[in-house]
């Protein structure tokens, strides 16, 4: 069965649930489901990270336009440059979105936007757990008074 640290809810060695649950005991039964304190401190847990989302997403959001940016102007000096090497309009434009300064910025804006994309779907995410953590302690709520 899965061991977890009582005082923080750490999974410490995480097995896979048997198939065949009317096998186990109560006491085997009763480990595979968090105890209403590991709930409660999974649910501060997750309600302190989340607090921290806008902060984060903002940056996140901020790095993007900074790559965007540099971007920008890394396309308009290799066009610029063409420009003074005698390439054509057409041929400088094309050049510039070849040119490897241009290349390594558009990388540098990838890489930042997924980075942005992947802190929303972390928020999104604890939002989820969230709402389930709510839930079940709701439910440990309930159950202690009946």
């Amino acid at each position: 069965m899965t061991a977890a640290d009582p005082a923080t809810g750490e999974v410490l060695d995480l097995e896979l649930v048997p198939l065949n649950i009317a096998r186990l005991n109560e006491d085997e039964l009763a480990q595979s489901f968090p105890s209403p304190v590991q709930v409660a401190g999974a649910l501060m847990i997750a309600r302190e990270r989340i607090s921290r989302a806008p902060k984060a997403l903002e940056e996140l959001s901020a790095e993007v336009k900074a790559r965007k940016r540099d971007a920008s102007l890394a396309r308009g000096k290799a066009f610029v440059n063409a420009r003074k090497a005698g390439f054509s309009i057409a041929d400088a434009r094309a050049y510039a979105e070849i040119d490897d300064t241009t290349v390594a910025a558009l990388e540098a804006v990838d890489t930042a936007e997924l980075a942005l994309e992947y802190g929303r779907d972390l928020r999104r995410t604890l939002t989820t757990e969230i709402d389930i953590l709510r839930s079940l302690n709701a439910n440990f709520r309930a159950e202690a008074h009946t």
